[in-house]
């Protein structure tokens, strides 16, 4: 998780690597859901699923290489430094991809995947008889953020309701929305 301004850089390792190929890709929020039903999400792409990735899911924001130092036969930590390179970051799920450059490298293998999110909010669900309770705090400062839209999705990528936050940063998605079934079933949060 990052925060929208402020971040310094992904920490990327390698070994006996002098530059390293990167990628990174932005997944909309319309797309999300689909990602994390498929399990893709948090897991290791190959470059057959990046290509998939970039033409149907997501969008490619940035790609290039970077140097990392080497001291043989030592890991390396090198940071990616994700500010300089994709400028003004917008909200959303992120998915950085590394692979060697030089000889060797055409692998077609499980690329170095990092998954990341790029938001101010912070969201904290609970479920209870009486519904879905959601609590909204700003990530930089811990407040609770008062009438801040979120929107309960379902599997099929439906907007079940939207509702606002009170001044306390809460908001109540009533039981019956979750007993959807199938396709109407809730699957995630978006603020």
């Amino acid at each position: 998780m990052l925060p929208r301004s402020g971040q310094r850089g992904i920490p990327l390792v390698s070994v006996n690597t002098p530059a390293v190929s990167v990628n990174v890709f932005r997944i909309g929020d319309r797309n999300l859901v689909n990602t994390v039903i498929d399990s893709d999400f948090q897991r290791p792409l190959s470059k057959y699923e990046l290509s998939s990735l970039g033409g149907e899911r997501g969008v490619k924001v940035w790609s290039g290489e970077l140097a990392a130092a080497t001291t043989l036969n030592q890991d390396v930590t090198t940071a990616f430094p994700v500010e300089q390179a994709l400028g003004d970051l917008q909200p959303g799920v992120y998915v950085m991809t590394a692979a060697a450059k030089g000889p060797g490298s055409g692998d077609d293998g499980s690329l170095a995947t990092q998954w990341f999110i790029v938001s101010d909010l912070g969201l904290t669900a609970f479920s209870g008889n009486d519904g879905i309770h959601v609590f909204v705090n700003s990530l930089a400062s811990t407040d609770a953020v008062g009438k801040a839209e979120v929107r309960l999705v379902a599997r099929n990528n439906e907007i079940l309701a939207t509702r606002k936050t009170d001044d306390s940063g809460h908001v109540l998605f009533e039981a019956g929305l979750a007993r959807g079934e199938g396709g109407l079933s809730p699957a995630m949060l978006d603020g």
